[in-house]
């Protein structure tokens, strides 16, 4: 029998003996919402791309859920209750009914309600299918997740082996602020990242993130297992938030999957496998889902946190406070306008035009996609320069080179309608991540956005500093012989093994300002000598005595074999 031809045998009876018949027979309370809901299952319903994005919405085959839920099964968990706080079509809980022994009630919550009639059409058809199946309480609720008070069910799920299992959304909070969208949590910012963190984007977090972190704190003290398929990020980001929040893990792993070939998303994503536990788990294990084969272990050690354990303690005498100040390349916000190509002698902006403008503000510029080979001389891009500082008023631009501004106030409805908080209260036409950096004749550089980090050297090209975007980082020098050496000590293999050991590849920005200031040059000087970077005496001694002219009291006894 069909679950249509079923609800057809008992549509006519009153809404009150309809729906405790349903319970009765397949669990679920409340199946129909009221008198008029026929609930035939014939939902062709499915989401627009704008609402996918709002939602986050992602929905998990019943193959992997299958699989995700004997993988479970295997490591022993045998739960009593499953709780899915963002339950789409269902196919977790119709996984996890096909898989475990003893559930006894089941708890969804979903805010799109086709999904949700969806969901009760497939329970009731499986327990048609299946007569002999074991008989659960099935609450499902249509409910945004963020409104949803688990609490109110923490009484009845209480001192029983506990699943929360799910997919929850694959969405920021930030691309759901720019979409105007409701699906967000009460304080976006529940990190509580202040000042200039925010402004740049720490703020941001995975709203998958806030629902795992919810479903810790409620299962706080329980027999209980979390599995969440989420982007790796989050996994991360929770693993690292473990040192200050504490919450009580007995086990952390990470099961990468294929998220191309399950999702058709191009990210990195793993399943997320928590046990509740009286400790708290620092460590996260990585495994490929598939093979189970182990990839690796991160998280926290020494007070530090590492992308690879293992190869991070073989390396950790590097890691400690640059005494050389990295700094991120220039931030505009409006290409089109502020970046020029030179083709036959004449500048070009974004929007193919001409430009005629002052020499002076127009410097060459380096992106991420150049920085490939040991030395940078020669460039096909530039950027206009309208400050030194971050602080410099530009109205001075007006009378000195009236050619440029001219040209930008042509452009300064897209200028003055960058959207960045950055730009607020501060000169028109102004600039973020400038600086007297910026303006050292050579510089060592490198991208943020690759997973072989690679060290270039920039010298002035016609005459003048380069310039980086805001992808790439660099420490800047006055004198040519001391970047050289930083340069080969930054691409010297042990170095760049550390460097390995502390980045995650599948993050969107995988090299960033926290990473590179940990490599101590000062610490790192102390382990290698001249020769094993092919580099002369003079050089050598030089750059030492450079160091040395940078570094605090304490850093300078570490140097006492140089004096």
């Amino acid at each position: 029998m069909t679950a249509s031809s079923y609800i057809d045998t008992i549509r006519f009876l009153p809404l009150g003996l309809a729906n405790a018949q349903m319970e009765d027979f397949c669990g679920i309370s409340n199946f129909f919402r009221d008198a008029d809901d026929s609930c035939h299952g014939q939902y062709t319903d499915r989401f627009k791309k704008a609402e996918r994005d709002e939602y986050g919405d992602w929905q998990t085959s019943m193959k992997l859920a299958l699989s995700i839920c004997r993988l479970i099964k295997e490591k022993g968990v045998d739960p009593r209750i499953i709780v899915e706080p963002t339950c789409g079509k269902g196919h977790f809980i119709l996984a996890a009914l096909q898989t475990f022994d003893n559930i006894e009630e089941i708890y969804g919550v979903e805010i799109h309600e086709p999904y949700l009639d969806e969901l009760k059409i497939s329970i009731l058809q499986y327990f048609l299918d299946n007569p002999d199946a074991r008989k659960v309480k099935i609450r499902l609720f249509h409910q945004n997740v963020f409104d949803f008070d688990f609490t109110s069910i923490k009484k009845n799920i209480s001192k029983r082996e506990i699943l929360s299992i799910g997919n929850p959304p694959w969405v920021t909070n930030s691309k759901l602020s720019a979409m105007q969208s409701d699906n967000l949590p009460i304080k976006s910012n529940f990190k509580k990242v202040k000042g200039i963190d925010a402004i740049t984007g720490k703020g941001n977090f995975d709203i998958a993130e806030y629902i795992c972190g919810q479903m810790f704190d409620l299962l706080k003290g329980e027999h209980a297992t979390l599995a969440f398929l989420v982007k790796n990020s989050v996994i991360r980001n929770l693993v690292y938030e473990q040192k200050k929040k504490q919450r009580p893990t007995a086990f952390l792993a990470q099961y990468n999957i294929d998220a191309k070939e399950e999702f058709g998303a191009s990210v990195s994503a793993a399943l997320l496998y928590a046990r509740m536990g009286n400790e708290c788990s620092l460590q996260c294990h990585v495994q490929d889902f598939y093979s189970l084969k182990k990839l690796k272990e991160y998280g926290w050690t020494d007070n530090n946190f590492v992308s690879d354990i293992a190869s991070y303690k073989q390396y950790r005498y590097m890691d400690g406070r640059s005494s050389l100040t990295w700094w991120s390349g220039i931030k505009h916000d409006c290409s089109k306008v502020m970046e020029l190509s030179l083709k036959d002698g004449k500048y070009i902006n974004g929007f193919g035009r001409t430009v005629e403008i002052e020499n002076d503000l127009i410097y060459p510029l380096v992106k991420s996609s150049d920085i490939k080979k040991d030395r940078i001389t020669t460039t096909c891009r530039y950027v206009i320069v309208t400050q030194k500082a971050t602080s410099e008023e530009t109205s001075w631009i007006r009378e000195s080179y009236p050619l440029t501004y001219k040209y930008l106030n042509e452009y300064a409805s897209l200028l003055d309608g960058r959207k960045s908080c950055i730009y607020r209260n501060r000169p028109r036409f102004c600039l973020f991540g400038i600086g007297g950096y910026s303006f050292k004749r050579y510089k060592v550089v490198v991208s943020g956005l690759y997973k072989n980090p690679h060290f270039s050297l920039a010298g002035e090209i016609e005459g003048k500093p380069v310039m980086l975007d805001d992808t790439c980082y660099l420490l800047g020098f006055d004198n040519y012989e001391e970047a050289y050496v930083a340069q080969k000590i930054l691409n010297s293999h042990p170095v760049q093994s550390f460097i390995s050991s502390l980045l995650f590849a599948d993050a969107k920005r995988v090299v960033n300002k926290d990473l590179l200031m940990r490599i101590d040059l000062s610490r790192i000087a102390e382990h290698m000598t001249r020769t094993d970077l092919d580099i002369n005496e003079s050089d050598w001694r030089n750059f030492i005595s450079y160091l040395r002219s940078n570094l605090t009291p304490t850093q300078l006894d570490l140097f006492d074999q140089y004096k």
